[in-house]
């Protein structure tokens, strides 16, 4: 009874002053601050100083006649904000009490306060970098303290908004507060809510800077951290305005809280955002020091950590990255340590220089840089790199082997190899496995012991042990040298890591890293007679051959070219035997094909020489049948990218070898000879690639059976896609490619009423007449023209090629449509029609249907203001097709605000209007009739000036619609018009 007599007391005792006594009487706010009720009391009271010097404020701005007034209003509110911020730090500054009992815009206003006092701003500035972080610490005022609370408390807020809160009912009369509001007051806080939304609206459109804030405080190195207590803030003079700080009376805040306090919020608003493993990392760092802290503002933080788990059990080892996996391990227990490392041993996330990086930052000698030394030893001889610190990695070397799953028999020969070597270093365990041939898994089916050393005399002892060092030294050179072979690209490194590979009598290694293929390869087939006369030049030409191999698979086509111009300069002083003569003439053929194949993958053939050798080989090799297949592939795709179409008609070959390409490429080569296509060759180009992509039914006595070397001699489907794919000549692209689109409408879409355009598409057959003897491909067929289009898309067109490229673009769209793909079919037909629109040429007859086929696929996509939009490019509009898209569909996909200055038709604009106005969208009507009433769409303009406002209206539209389809996120192309409508629109509303 007694307690509770004393509460009622101080409660009555509380409501005895005004706030404005504690402007007059300077001590009144210490003797109120030592009652007992001061969370509830204190925090009253900082909603009224700070509400009160608000209301202050906003007369202030108001002019009067005497100055004097504005200047004492002036250090009224800047007496109260002290006050304010007197009681927070009475509080210490807890966020947890002041978002309990406080508004979040009197917060707001509170921590901004203190943000610009500590600061000396007047402004509110954004400090999120580390330099401004040095440049706050080096102040002697709490400035850093005031700022990390500032981003903690935005962080807080955003977290806190997304939670539904009981609005608390507020009484216009209260007796606890019948005081403080006098008569004619009207209680602040039932006009908070909006202020609130506001605040919250601010913080979440700079809570990505505050989480970038905090992050970068996380990785603070300074000790402590000064913190602003009741101390620091003395009188206040009221008639003057002045006010007393002493930050010499800070006191030190610890890094351990402060960091963990951070921690703990970036957590919860990770946690907010989904980020659950962030978030998991924030809340287990805090966790790892809550002993050190006694507070209660890491009340959630078991039930975030179970949260977390019940998401995902697995959170801890799954969805944390594996440097993050590791070095919780390594904080934990040596089993997860073991279990962490074995694991990445099998999946390799993590690389080797991180993996090192890991012994760095643990004590040399301690139990987990040994199982990391003895799993990096692992790790390292299965990936066959070399290690030098080997010192600790024998003690848990036996664990790390027992991890192992797999090893295939180059890492099997790698681990006997040092396990028999280092015999003497293993634990005795390890020893009894491998003479137990426990892990014959991971070093071979016997393991070959080393012989045991006797009981030596010391001179005899050293003179061994100084041996074994030396083949130890070697075995690591070779390991070196080896490694040098392996990634080098360079002649004359090459041949100098051969010459000390063939000192160390280590030839036949080579084999080994190089393994030798003979089955396909015609200068390997040649190199055996050089291999068996002098071994060592064979190497070089065989291991520079290789490596020119390599480096044309990455296209490196100049270092190819330099490792085959070496090779041939190392045979150049050999007796010029057959063999000598035949593989020097195999490596002119490859140089050849590098050439060809480097002004191929640059799109340049005017270089002169390269056709010249080009041209030469095509003649040269007529009557011979050894030429590579593939150096006569690429050189006559050479030859029609070029368009040397007379040479191409004119050659003549009686090889086999030449004879599958030579006759489509001079088919093709006689269809561009001529301006005019004669029909004769359209149709005998479509039955030799109907050929290539069917096979004949074969009957027995039937004339059509054909013979093995005619069928022999037939070009297949894959060699066809390869000769396709290498060809750079538009025409010849757009001839194959009509082609192949009018083969697969045929085939495959028949019952399609889509009608696929193209250039040539009238010198095609209609039908197929002997399908019922012929079983077209139709998966080989689909792949080459999916690959053809991906083709046409890395050729580089002239501009009096923009043409070819458009109709080709078209012709794509057509096959999108009929496939139902109406993203892309809508991306083709756009560019098609900007193509034709920038390059200004006139658009080809049936340009209607094209129009209506983008219709269709707009229309699919739901986009129905577009579709009335482009309904005006047709030569006479479909006023049908825009009533009823218009009419049907209320709810457009796309926003109709954004296509008004694109439309030029009257009749449509009345059609938007009238539909804005039955939906009741009055503010979109008036903006759509402003934009009616423009000098541009007054018909009584002359036709010249209608027709310079369609043209400039149709390209704004293309420009709109590519925006759309073509950036990224949609983004709408606005033009300088958008913005101004968008001001006037705003403008009548106010």
């Amino acid at each position: 009874m007694t307690e509770f007599s004393r509460t009622v007391t101080s409660s009555v005792a509380s409501q005895s002053s005004s706030w404005f006594e504690f402007l007059l009487n300077p001590t009144l706010l210490d003797e109120y601050l030592t009652q007992d009720n001061l969370e509830v009391a204190g925090t009253d009271l900082i909603i009224q100083f700070l509400i009160h010097a608000n209301l202050i404020e906003q007369k202030t701005k108001k002019p009067t006649d005497n100055p004097n007034e504005i200047e004492l209003k002036d250090n009224k509110i800047k007496a109260l904000r002290f006050l304010a911020m007197k009681i927070a730090a009475k509080l210490n500054w807890d966020l947890v009490i002041i978002e309990k009992r406080i508004p979040v815009a009197v917060q707001s206003d509170l921590i901004h306060c203190f943000v610009r006092l500590t600061t000396n701003s007047v402004i509110d500035k954004c400090y999120k970098d580390r330099e401004q972080f040095q440049q706050l610490s080096k102040v002697d005022e709490p400035a850093l303290f005031a700022v990390q609370l500032l981003h903690r408390w935005i962080v807080r807020t955003v977290v806190q908004s997304s939670f539904p809160v009981k609005q608390a009912k507020i009484f216009p009369v209260n007796l606890k507060y019948t005081i403080l509001y006098r008569a004619g007051y009207v209680n602040p806080l039932q006009h908070m809510k909006e202020p609130n939304e506001n605040v919250i609206q601010m913080a979440k459109a700079k809570v990505r800077d505050s989480i970038q804030a905090l992050d970068t405080l996380l990785e603070w190195k300074k000790e402590i951290i000064c913190i602003p207590l009741e101390t620091c803030f003395g009188f206040i003079d009221y008639e003057n305005g002045n006010v007393n700080y002493d930050w010499s009376k800070m006191v030190n805040y610890p890094l351990v809280e402060c960091l963990a306090r951070v921690a703990y919020d970036l957590g919860s608003i990770y946690f907010y955002e989904q980020n659950y493993v962030n978030a998991y990392t924030m809340f287990r760092r805090v966790h790892d020091v809550r002993s050190q802290i006694n507070l209660n503002y890491f009340s959630s933080l078991d039930g975030y950590l179970t949260s977390l788990q019940s998401i995902n059990p697995s959170m801890e080892q799954r969805m944390l990255k594996p440097k993050d996996r590791i070095a919780m391990a390594l904080r934990a227990s040596s089993e997860d340590c073991i279990s962490v490392l074995a694991e990445d041993n099998d999946t390799k996330e993590m690389s080797m220089a991180a993996r090192m990086r890991l012994e760095d930052r643990l004590d040399v000698g301690s139990q987990q840089y040994k199982i990391v030394c003895s799993f990096n030893l692992v790790r390292a001889l299965l990936d066959g790199k070399h290690l030098s610190n080997i010192q600790y990695a024998f003690d848990y070397l036996d664990t790390a082997l027992q991890r192992v799953k797999k090893v295939n028999p180059k890492q099997q020969a790698l681990l006997h190899n040092f396990l028999r070597i280092h015999f003497q270093n293993l634990t005795k365990n390890l020893q009894d496995q491998l003479r137990t041939d426990k892990l014959s898994h991971l070093v071979g089916q016997t393991f070959i012991m080393p012989p045991l050393k006797p009981i030596l005399s010391p001179t005899y002892r050293s003179s061994t042990v100084t041996s074994t060092i030396q083949r130890r030294v070697n075995a690591s050179e070779l390991f070196k040298i080896q490694n040098r072979l392996i990634h080098s690209f360079e002649p004359d490194v090459i041949i100098k890591t051969i010459n000390d590979i063939d000192k160390m009598k280590q030839l036949k290694m080579l084999d080994d890293l190089f393994p030798p293929n003979q089955s396909n390869n015609v200068i390997e087939k040649q190199l055996s007679p050089i291999l068996n006369t002098n071994l060592l030049i064979g190497q070089y030409i065989r291991i520079l051959y290789v490596k020119a191999q390599r480096a044309k698979q990455f296209k490196h086509y100049s270092l190819a070219r330099k490792l085959l111009l070496h090779a041939a300069e190392l045979l150049s002083p050999l007796p010029q035997q057959q063999d000598t003569t035949k593989l020097i003439k195999y490596i002119r053929y490859e140089l050849l094909l590098i050439d060809l194949n480097d002004s191929i993958h640059k799109q340049n053939f005017d270089n002169q020489d390269t056709w010249d050798a080009c041209r030469t080989f095509l003649t040269d090799t007529q009557s011979e049948n050894d030429a590579s297949v593939d150096v006569i592939r690429v050189a006559l795709s050479y030859a029609l990218s070029r368009g040397e179409w007379h040479f191409l008609h004119a050659i003549q070959s009686s090889s086999r070898r030449n004879r599958q390409y030579l006759d489509l490429t001079k088919i093709l080569a006689r269809l561009c000879i001529t301006d005019s296509i004669r029909p004769e060759i359209t149709r005998e180009l479509w039955d030799r690639v109907l050929d290539i992509l069917s096979d004949k039914k074969v009957h027995r006595g039937n004339r059509h059976h054909q013979h093995p070397q005619q069928q022999q001699d037939k070009l297949t489907a894959i060699n066809f896609q390869k000769f396709l794919l290498l060809i750079y000549n538009p025409t010849i692209i757009s001839i194959l490619f009509s082609l192949l689109t009018r083969m697969y409408s045929i085939v495959l879409v028949e019952q399609s009423h889509i009608d696929i355009y193209s250039d040539y598409a009238r010198y095609w057959p209609t039908t197929i007449v002997d399908q019922r003897q012929r079983s077209v491909h139709i998966r080989i067929l689909a792949n080459i023209i999916y690959l053809c289009i991906k083709h046409i898309q890395t050729i580089k067109f002239q501009q009096t090629q923009i043409q070819i490229k458009s109709s080709l673009l078209r012709t794509q769209g057509d096959l999108y449509l009929t496939l139902q793909q109406y993203t892309l079919s809508t991306k083709s037909y756009l560019c098609s029609i900007t193509l034709d629109t920038m390059n200004n040429s006139q658009h080809v007859q049936d340009h209607d249907m094209l129009i209506r086929n983008l219709i269709k696929s707009t229309l699919q996509l739901g986009y129905h203001t577009q579709v009335a939009c482009l309904c005006q490019l047709l030569n006479q509009p479909d006023y049908n097709i825009i009533f009823k898209t218009l009419q049907e569909n209320f709810n457009l996909n796309d926003d109709i605000d954004d296509y008004y200055d694109c439309v030029w038709d009257l009749a449509l604009m009345e059609i938007l209007i009238n539909n804005l106005h039955v939906r009741g969208y009055e503010d979109k009507k008036k903006l759509a009739i402003r934009v009616c009433k423009q000098k541009e769409l007054n018909g009584n303009n002359s036709d010249e000036n209608r027709l310079k406002m369609i043209r400039i209206k149709k390209r704004l539209l293309l420009k709109k619609l590519l925006a759309h389809y073509l950036l990224p996120f949609n983004r709408l192309y606005r033009p300088k018009l958008y913005w101004k409508y968008n001001l006037l629109k705003n403008m009548s509303l106010d």
